[in-house]
């Protein structure tokens, strides 16, 4: 009831996910990645253990295929599982239990890794792995979205509604690119994923100021003069360092 793609960026070493299921908050569970080292799904009945262990391994120089077998080894309850693995160099490995009673199939692409369970059709994931292809030059956020939409349109999971997606890309100083979920949609949680990922547009580059040079963005208009005006009303001046010296602050025009 879930599909999933993992992939890498071999210019930047961003490496990152999309992921739909008809269950309730996915993004959490199932997605591991480490910017320069690799990515790991866990799926299906999922324990994320799993995940943080596929990781740690990756993270360490292990091989996509390496990591997929130690993971393998580390659960009495394997069979129930699917697991999927990028490396640090774009090699792909998975694993499907034989506790899966649903069609599940997994494709693969150049730096990427499509993989899916309880699903409509065995194509799903060969769909998303040639629609991440097709998208080669766009940013990695958006050949994975334009990949998840591909599995959707392929037919995706046997039943349906999806409910939650996630997509995420990781970058460098481990300040991601994007962290977008839907954990819960009324409708299709694949389009609300889309519609938040065209709202979060180029908020990446503002956002790693915010975090690196904080003292280069200037602060809101709006935001500072409500909040200097609500600090007056309730006479908080003398605690406040902004309403005794408001020249410190780059405001806005």
């Amino acid at each position: 009831m879930t599909f999933s793609i993992i992939a890498r960026c071999a210019e930047t070493g961003a490496f990152g996910a999309a992921i739909t299921t008809s269950d309730l908050a996915v993004g959490g569970r199932c997605v591991r990645l480490a910017h320069g080292r690799g990515a790991f799904l866990s799926q299906h009945r999922t324990d994320s253990r799993l995940g943080d262990l596929g990781i740690s391994l990756l993270t360490q120089g292990m091989t996509a295929e390496a990591a997929i077998t130690e993971v393998s080894r580390a659960s009495p309850e394997i069979e129930w599982r699917q697991l999927g693995a990028l490396d640090g160099a774009g090699r792909a490995a998975a694993f499907h239990g034989r506790r899966m009673y649903s069609i599940y199939a997994h494709a693969t692409a150049p730096d990427c890794l499509a993989l899916g369970n309880i699903l409509a059709n065995e194509e799903v994931p060969a769909a998303m792995a040639t629609g991440f292809a097709a998208a080669a030059g766009q940013p990695l956020a958006e050949r994975l979205m334009r990949a998840l939409e591909a599995g959707r349109d392929a037919g995706g999971e046997i039943l349906g509604p999806l409910r939650s997606a996630a997509l995420r890309v990781t970058g460098d100083h481990g300040i991601d690119a994007c962290d977008l979920r839907v954990d819960i949609s009324a409708a299709c949680a694949v389009a609300d994923l889309r519609a938040l990922h065209e709202a979060y547009g180029d908020r990446r580059e503002a956002l790693r100021r915010v975090a690196l040079i904080p003292d280069t963005v200037p602060v809101q208009r709006a935001l500072f003069e409500a909040s200097l005006e609500r600090i007056a009303e309730r006479g908080l001046g003398q605690r406040f360092t902004a309403a005794q010296h408001p020249d410190s602050w780059t405001v806005a025009p």
